[in-house]
């Protein structure tokens, strides 16, 4: 850990059914010594994903019901005091501890208020949509302060539209933002952990969400002005 900084770094990883690969994520997050906390939100899962995490070291928040990514994501946060939060999705694969300074660094240095990390996937075609499109900069890692998610409706932060939702925050109040690659970095594909028609119905249900916060954000811009900073 660094001794000179004095802001504190939380993680926090919304989590549902991922005993196959919350264990190696925290070990990562462990190994790097850049937080002060490491916040599991466990959506009701029905494995051992809850059971493993606090093994190694996590705090672990129970939800009797799955209230999808955007609440977890902020039941976290209100569980921290990290001005600097930083959030992962708990079915990576390929993250090392070299990945963590490119999400963080940029956020601890005050250059950006948020930075999102995209992953190599379909050969970098996401990075580039997400470079002409920020709004389209959908990845589940990324850093941010804390007030920026805290200023957020909780009606734009459900499930997977809280991507959406956060990156319209930046751009609306003209915030500084970045994007880095995360080389090497995948999730595991829905369609193999959950069966193909379930996989593939969660994926239809994700771009839905996206589409309709992206209409929702449009007419309701006034929402997304700076409040408690």
């Amino acid at each position: 850990m660094d001794k000179n900084r004095k802001e504190k770094i939380v993680a926090i990883i919304p989590a549902r059914n991922e005993e196959k690969t919350i264990g190696g994520i925290l070990k990562v997050l462990l190994d790097s010594k850049r937080f002060d906390e490491i916040i599991v939100v466990d959506g009701a899962s029905t494995d051992n994903t809850a059971k493993i995490s606090e093994s190694i070291g996590a705090k672990v928040i129970r939800s009797p019901k799955r209230e999808g990514k955007g609440m977890a994501m902020k039941k976290g946060l209100e569980s921290a005091d990290a001005e600097i939060v930083v959030f992962f999705d708990a079915d990576l694969i390929g993250l090392t501890k070299e990945h963590i300074p490119q999400l963080v660094d940029p956020v601890l240095r005050k250059e950006v208020v948020m930075c999102t990390g995209e992953r190599g996937r379909c050969l970098g075609l996401p990075y580039i949509i997400a470079s002409v499109d920020p709004l389209l900069a959908i990845g589940g890692e990324r850093a941010i302060r804390r007030y920026i998610l805290e200023d957020i409706p909780e009606k734009f932060i459900q499930n997977f539209a809280v991507e959406t939702a956060l990156n319209y925050y930046c751009r609306v109040n003209d915030l500084p933002t970045a994007l880095v690659k995360l080389k090497g970095v995948q999730l595991i594909p829905k369609e193999k952990k959950w069966g193909l028609v379930k996989g593939l119905t969660d994926r239809a249900k994700e771009i839905w969400q996206i589409i309709k916060v992206r209409f929702l954000i449009i007419i309701s811009k006034k929402d997304f002005k700076i409040k408690n900073v």
